[in-house]
């Protein structure tokens, strides 16, 4: 796990590693904890996108037409030998992301569940479903989409890429996986655990590259559908720049401003420390990251004082400090540093309450360190930048509120539609505010960040485009065609007496 150790071995194509020659650009592996520390280039170019898909397309027929219990038994061995490599990719996640080492363990024991569910859940292709009518046997079939495009966020590196490609491949469709800017010696360890599993050549591609290498692949004509995971504004260019290629489908996941609310019935402690881990692990960068905490009356002025005393107590630092554990790591870039700052002070100019502030922190490695930020609020304001904006940080905006009406009201105002907590001991009170919010997924008394790919993951508005992942994954990676099929068989004595019959 030496940081010396790396090596660039160039992307990974038709089951060859290629190294760029002539590149159009690099991106770089660096520690967001500790900027001091080694950095890798790796070099990307153009033209191997192309290259790219141009192995998958070539490898789709053999692929496809492969048995599904040949695909799945393919994909176990993947799946061993990316165990075997736990500790690395766990390292690299923690090296690349800034999070906490305990915490890139857990996603990664969280992505060999995933992919478990995936295999035992089998192939879409193998489903038919038919019923018999007057007409005919109606069958309805599913086969492979084709070339699938995979590009998704730094925030879970481990995690996102593998609930897109896994399901895909499972279901014959071939990939090249963009690898994140922010996490590229990740990416070249799943290209090696592909290598090492022996996966067939040209079936699972990787490529590193920056947001035109992006804007390249999703528009390649090639391309048969968009797996993107990413900004809200970088999925408003993708469905411009592909409003007239009408044969690319696409699966869109595009963050959220995610809300738990308390009532006056919950568990209060449950709620409490819930409201604390969702709000705040990964340094409230994921899509999945609690933004907003809608209080009843009857609890809030306590609540505040809890979460705040919590709040502060979160012990922030370095990813891979042999002398501290921490909760929190930096976040990921200066740029997310600067944006959350100037979120702190376009709360207060709106007229927000500070409680908390969030700011630049000092620790013994210099890196992009800030501590939480807290923020009341009187009231929902549609114009209001900051309560209709998703920040990536440990942001939360809190709501004091006394009626059912009042947190609808709040919840779907930004027209984000991601996730939301519920905290009550009521059933009733649970399903009378889900009848009134528009939301992807919904959650009684589970925290926003408790995301279950047993069930459809995937939010609605400006949070994605309704084609759910987890229990859905087979649907989106799948095309589905309508087959009437009849007996060989003719009467012509039973055609209507207006068609015309051929003389004698």
């Amino acid at each position: 796990m030496n940081i010396k150790t790396r090596n660039y071995q160039g992307d990974y194509i038709q089951g060859h590693f290629i190294k760029v020659e002539d590149p159009n650009g690099e991106v770089w592996s660096k520690n967001p904890g500790d900027l001091e520390a080694q950095t890798l280039t790796f070099p990307y170019s153009y033209e191997n996108i192309h290259d790219a898909v141009t192995a998958a397309k070539r490898s789709y027929p053999h692929w496809k037409r492969q048995p599904v219990q040949k695909r799945i038994e393919a994909l176990v061995k993947y799946r061993e030998i990316f165990k075997n490599r736990q500790q690395d990719i766990s390292f690299w996640n923690s090296f690349e992301t800034g999070k906490p080492y305990w915490e890139s363990v857990q996603e990664f024991e969280e992505t060999l569940a995933l992919i478990d569910f995936y295999l035992n859940r089998g192939s879409q292709t193998s489903v038919e479903e038919k019923q018999s009518t007057e007409d005919g046997v109606c069958v309805t079939r599913f086969s492979s989409r084709g070339v699938i495009s995979v590009i998704t966020p730094a925030a879970q590196p481990v995690l996102f890429p593998h609930s897109y490609f896994v399901p895909a491949l499972i279901n014959g469709n071939t990939v090249v996986s963009k690898i994140c800017s922010q996490t590229p010696t990740l990416g070249q360890l799943f290209a090696e655990v592909a290598h090492e599993s022996g996966l067939a050549a040209g079936t699972l591609n990787f490529i590193h590259g920056d947001s035109e290498s992006a804007r390249r692949l999703v528009s390649h004509p090639n391309i048969d559908s968009i797996f993107f995971h990413g900004p809200f504004e970088t999925v408003s260019k993708i469905k411009k720049q592909i409003v007239s290629d009408f044969g690319k489908s696409t699966v869109f996941e595009s963050g959220g401003n995610n809300v738990q609310v308390i009532w006056k019935d919950c568990n209060y402690s449950q709620a409490l420390y819930d409201a604390l881990i969702s709000s705040f692990l990964t340094s409230g960068q994921r899509c999945s990251s609690t933004s907003r905490i809608l209080i009843h009356d009857n609890v809030y002025s306590q609540f505040v004082k809890d979460f705040h005393q919590l709040a502060k107590k979160i012990s922030i630092g370095y990813a891979l400090s042999e002398n501290s554990n921490p909760f929190m790591g930096p976040l990921m870039s200066e740029q997310a540093v600067e944006d959350y700052l100037r979120f702190q002070g376009i709360a207060v100019r709106e007229g927000a309450e500070e409680i908390m502030r969030g700011k630049t922190l000092e620790r013994d490695k210099k890196g992009f360190y800030v501590s939480p930020s807290l923020h009341a609020l009187e009231k929902p304001d549609a114009k209001s930048i900051y309560q209709k904006s998703e920040i990536y940080g440990p942001n939360v905006a809190l709501f004091r509120v006394k009626e059912l009406d009042e947190t609808a009201e709040i919840i779907n105002q930004p027209h984000w539609g991601l996730v939301a907590s519920i905290y009550t001991g009521a059933r009733e009170t649970f399903y009378n505010i889900a009848d009134e919010i528009k939301v992807g997924m919904l959650h009684w008394n589970r925290p926003t960040t408790a995301i279950s790919y047993c069930l459809p993951m995937g939010g609605i508005n400006k949070s994605g485009n309704e084609r759910p992942m987890g229990s859905f994954a087979g649907f989106q990676c799948t095309q589905m065609t309508s087959c009437l099929e009849g007996e060989m068989s003719f009467d012509l004595s039973s055609l209507r007496k207006e068609i015309p019959r051929l003389d004698p």
